[in-house]
């Protein structure tokens, strides 16, 4: 469980995005794992990590740094400290996956922040999962599933990955972390995966 007064400064920083959800998986399921960038004692960061061992794979839930320490290198360093982690807790890890906004929306300036946040991910090594239409769980009641890419860090350099792996991965993400237990999502994932799914290190 998170401690009283760190879960107090994480809620005041507003990084948790569903905190209910994410304090129960901390508290009951050693998987799950929450790493804090500080100064100054302050909370300026989090990442979020579920490791899959029978998969060899790491899902980075959710990683965020507040506005001021943003463009510091703060993200970056939180991201590979993460990988790290990751990679030292499992042997013959294949990677860390993390679910993307897409860009394509209306509104001019969050479209240019989902591009830099995608670009981001490009820098620090990770792959789009390329003819993968994700979609994420709704996170409430009456939400509608969003299409998202989804992405890879290979810890090892890899072409590209099986329609199985990558149905195994999502259905794992699901099950576990938002606990989504319904088939619809992953089934309509799985009608339009190619059996080889290239990753692809660009935005097109």
């Amino acid at each position: 469980m998170i401690p009283t007064n760190l879960n107090k400064a994480l809620r005041s920083t507003n990084l948790l995005f569903r905190p209910m959800k994410q304090d129960q998986l901390l508290e009951n399921d050693k998987n799950y794992h929450l790493f804090i960038s500080l100064s100054n004692n302050s909370v300026i960061g989090i990442s979020l990590m579920y490791i899959f061992t029978f998969l060899g794979i790491g899902f980075l839930d959710y990683m965020a740094v507040i506005p001021n320490y943003q463009r510091k290198g703060i993200g970056n360093e939180l991201f590979n400290f993460t990988l790290e982690r990751f990679s030292s807790s499992i042997s013959n890890g294949i990677g860390l996956l993390m679910e993307v906004q897409k860009e394509n929306v209306p509104d001019l300036r969050e479209s240019i922040t989902r591009k830099n946040r995608i670009k981001f991910y490009l820098r620090v090594g990770a792959k789009i999962l390329d003819g993968v239409n994700y979609l994420l769980p709704p996170l409430q009641h009456g939400f509608e599933a969003e299409e998202m890419y989804l992405m890879i860090r290979p810890l090892v350099e890899i072409p590209y990955l099986t329609k199985e792996s990558a149905v195994q991965y999502i259905n794992a993400i699901y099950s576990t972390v938002y606990q989504y237990e319904k088939d619809d999502m992953l089934e309509k994932i799985s009608q339009k995966l190619p059996s080889r799914i290239m990753l692809r290190a660009a935005l097109m």
